[in-house]
Order: structure tokens, then sequence, then C-alpha cells
């Protein structure tokens, strides 16, 4: 692991492999270590490089910068200090949020785009409780503890607001309850730690404001024009992000991941790492 001065905050990053460059940016509330698994048989045919967001994992809690238009900044300014001049990006969630709008300001510098379950601030810009058509255990045990759905219903940003909480029962030591495919900060030594470091990003910046920020327009998505994979989870809550993207973007295409959810990388890594095989156009070893 290594650090870059990246617009005033240090941000941790690593590299593995060699040749073209492909870049994994994570979601919120996770770090690099998410793309772990996924990302280190592609070293045989790239060079890889993982980061944390700011206020995530290793790098530093900034006091402001968490819109998706400017971790899109952040991810551009990194390949300027590690001297990547064009790359592929695979970005989960808000972590592709972030890719999608460094290609919106940048687009000579992006080869090919995977956007994996991404919400789109601009083109999905609520989600709330009655948009969930089945909720799982764990967030129906959730929803219980808030007070029920009546308690929830002017929540635009539910999705947020389940992070927020399934980090307090970690920190408070309380069991999820529930069952789901994936449950945030619910396994492993650095649950704990990562729950806490979540609580105090949004306690202690600008983050919780910054997060549905809007980014890039309409007009500046259709300047996209490299080749983008869409790949969503069949049961994904971001879907109006995505048929709204395959609109806008002119060479992207739309996979469905069966029986997937939000964190399909997780849950069905072998369908994953298909996926991003054929659209990369290389064969690795799992």
């Amino acid at each position: 692991m290594a650090y870059a001065e990246v617009r005033g905050t240090r941000l941790a990053w690593q590299q593995i492999g060699s040749g073209p460059d492909l870049i994994f940016l994570h979601g919120v509330a996770a770090n690099r270590a998410f793309w772990f698994p996924m990302a280190m048989p592609f070293a045989a045919h790239f060079r890889v490089t993982l980061f944390d967001l700011r206020g995530h994992g290793y790098s530093d809690r900034a006091p402001s910068g968490y819109a998706s238009a400017d971790l899109g900044r952040d991810l551009l300014a990194l390949m300027d200090a590690l001297e990547i001049g064009q790359a592929v990006a695979v970005g989960h969630s808000y972590g592709g949020g972030a890719a999608l709008e460094a290609a919106a300001l940048a687009p000579h510098r992006f080869l090919r785009l995977v956007l994996a379950d991404v919400r789109v601030q601009r083109l999905q810009p609520e989600m709330r409780l009655s948009d969930l058509e089945a909720r799982s255990g764990f967030e129906q045990a959730l929803v219980d503890r808030a007070g029920g759905a009546e308690a929830l219903s002017e929540e635009t940003q539910i999705g947020f607001r389940f992070l927020e909480a399934s980090a307090r029962l970690k920190v408070s030591g309380a069991a999820p309850g529930g069952s789901d495919e994936f449950i945030p900060f619910g396994e492993g030594s650095g649950a704990l730690r990562a729950a806490r470091s979540w609580l105090a990003l949004l306690d202690e910046t600008e983050a919780r404001r910054e997060f549905p920020q809007a980014g890039a327009t309409a007009e500046q998505l259709r300047g996209v024009d490299m080749p983008v994979l869409l790949l969503y989870g069949e049961r994904s809550r971001c879907w109006p992000s995505a048929t709204a993207l395959a609109q806008l973007l002119p060479h992207r295409q739309t996979r469905s991941v069966p029986g997937g959810g939000h964190f399909f990388p997780i849950s069905q890594p072998a369908f994953t790492l298909a996926a991003l095989q054929e659209f990369l156009g290389v064969r690795v070893s799992p």
C-alpha cells in the first residue's frame, strides 16, 4: 500500500500486475478490499489499481468533497499522480458513480467503463421505502427498529439510511436480525472498524449532505462515448438509473445478474467475473 496526495487529501492505493491500466472503485462504507477477489485474477493481463475513496479505508477523512462529481475528480487526479494516461474503470455503486463522473469530465481518459449497480443521483435522485418492492429479512428488521414503514415514509435516501442503521447496530453490539445475501458491517474482523469509520464520516464531515448531490447533466453523460457495460442485479433497486443510462450512453450494453441484489460482486462472483472477462476480452483464472 502507498499514499498519494490528491486534491488536498491523502488517498491509499496499491497496484498489482502489469499491462494496460485497470482501476477498481468500491462503493460507500466499503474499501478497496471489496474488489480484491475480483481484481486479483486480472493482474495477469492488466496493471490493476485499487484505492480507498476519500474518507474510506486508509485514506484521509477529509471534511468535505464526497459528492460523486468530487470523487470523480479525485479519480482523475489520482490517475495523474500515478501517471495513468488512460484506463479501464470498474466501479460498484457510488464508486461507479464516481467513475462515470470522471468519464463525463474527461472521456478521453477511459477506454472502457463498467458500472456495477450504480445509482446515478442526477437520474434517480430519490430512493424511498415505497420503491422497495421486496425487503430482505435484514431490511425489514431495520424498518421495524425505526418504528415501521410509516416512520420512514418521508425518507428520500433509504439506502443511506439502511447503511447508517446497520453500522449503528454493529457498533452497539446488537444482533442485526433477519437474513440477507450480504449484510453491511455484518461479518469479518474489520466489520466493527468499518462501521465506526462510516459513522464518523457521517457525523464529522459534510458527506451526509453531499452524497445525494447531482453530478453530470444528461447532456454531459451523452459525451461518455467509450464502451460501457451496465451490470445490474436482477433484484437491484437501481434499475431506474440503468434504464436512463441506456438511453443516454451511445455505446452501452446492459446485463442483468440473475438473482443478484445490490452486492452481487460478493454474492455472485462467478457470474460477475465471467461478465467482466467477456467485456474486457480476456480470460483469467479465478
